[in-house]
């Protein structure tokens, strides 16, 4: 199975979703270990551990599966 990454923005208009529920989603892995969407998972990072910013990407086949 290949592995598609995509930004939040591009994310959000696969799903139909805002891109604030993207970020509300994010945020609600971060701080919440009962969150739906997981580091790993659905979520992957892509910073170094020093970065100031995040690079995140949404691994879209945990999300839609593949038909």
């Amino acid at each position: 199975m290949k592995r598609q990454l995509l930004t939040t923005k591009q994310a959000a208009e696969v799903m139909g979703v805002s891109y604030r529920h993207v970020q509300e989603l994010i945020h609600e892995a971060d701080v919440s270990k009962q969150s739906r969407w997981q580091f790993g998972r659905e979520i992957i990072n892509l910073s170094p551990k020093t970065a100031l910013r995040r690079t995140l990407r949404i691994n879209i086949n945990a999300i839609i599966p593949v038909q």
